[in-house]
């Protein structure tokens, strides 16, 4: 099954209501740019567009625009370099390849108004980490895990480089070899999922995006 991991396609209020950052400015303090932060993305928590942004991924902004006597906000994205980064609408960013790109935010005549330098890596592993009910990150589950028919496990699946947390929302791809026994759900907070052990059994839970996958062994116990 398929479904549009939002890490960071929460409302901005999950940014600016402390599970999120503040934002970054623009060189010329003229714009203050923020990720959409999905509620329990690590890489949004503290970091905000100071991290790397997942290749193959996109990145939703929320822009605060500070132009004296402006009447309105500029209405386009660009990219100094669409190899790396392209938008895709007046708010979303597309990470094509790893390296460096400013996103330039222009006025309706293409006047260039401010601009954020922003870093795509290329993710090197996903991880299953658990959250509780307020949001305040568990840890990595390990490979295996043994729960009692009832237990529920919240959780996120998350792309990382080298220990780091990326930005970014993408598709994720998640299966069970034995629904009977363990059910994964989607969580009605977008981005998380429900694990629920259901009677004894064992099953593999997988999970694939941006060409990496991750599996998570569980027992349940009679």
């Amino acid at each position: 099954m398929l479904r549009l991991l939002a890490v960071l396609s929460l409302a901005a209020a999950a940014c600016s209501d402390g599970f999120g950052t503040g934002g970054t400015p623009g060189d010329f303090n003229q714009v203050q740019a923020t990720p959409e932060c999905g509620v329990l993305s690590q890489a949004c928590i503290g970091q905000g567009l100071n991290a790397p942004i997942a290749r193959g991924s996109t990145v939703d902004l929320i822009v605060e625009y500070r132009v004296a006597g402006s009447s309105g906000p500029p209405i386009e994205l660009a990219s100094a370099n669409e190899a790396v980064l392209r938008p895709i609408s007046a708010t979303q960013l597309a990470a094509l390849d790893e390296g460096m790109s400013a996103v330039l935010f222009t006025g309706p005549d293409g006047e260039v108004i401010d601009l954020v330098h922003v870093f795509v890596q290329k993710p090197g592993e996903l991880r299953v980490n658990r959250y509780d009910a307020q949001g305040d990150l568990l840890g990595r589950v390990q490979p295996s895990s043994q729960l009692l028919p009832g237990d529920e496990v919240l959780i996120a699946v998350e792309a990382y480089a080298n220990g780091q947390p990326l930005l970014g929302r993408y598709e994720l791809a998640y299966a069970t070899t034995d629904p009977a026994a363990v059910q994964i759900l989607e969580d009605p907070v977008f981005g998380l999922y429900r694990v629920i052990a259901r009677r004894p059994g064992s099953a593999k839970l997988s999970f694939a995006a941006l060409g990496l996958d991750v599996a998570w062994d569980v027992e349940v116990l009679p």
